[in-house]
């Protein structure tokens, strides 16, 4: 049986080919803070517009915009959206303040 805990935490970068600046950005702060990231058990998964509508769809993104960022829990439920890059610091402190990973730091 597979249990909430064994699941990674996920963070879903959506964005187009022609305008990956933000998706860029997101990804080199993401990297430059890989110890937290592994730390989080943070999966880090990017899908491109034009490779993957039917996940644009799915995650019900604005197909009108270049860049959508989703924090996923451990239980599979979206736990923060976002249109611009997220710091470390915020992504880092949104999953800190959950009752799981309150748990797991114990």
């Amino acid at each position: 049986m597979l249990l909430l805990t064994d699941q990674p935490r996920r963070v879903l970068l959506f964005y187009k080919n022609e305008n990956k600046e933000v998706w860029n950005k997101q990804t080199a702060e993401l990297e430059a803070n890989k110890a937290g990231v592994k730390d989080r058990d943070i999966n880090i998964e990017s899908y491109e517009f034009s490779k993957n509508p039917e996940l644009w769809k799915k995650w019900k993104i604005d197909p009108s915009k270049s860049f959508t960022f989703i924090l996923i829990g451990r239980d599979g439920g979206e736990k923060h959206r976002s249109e611009k890059v997220v710091s470390h610091q915020e992504l880092f402190g949104k999953i800190d303040a959950m009752p799981m990973r309150k748990n797991e730091v114990r």
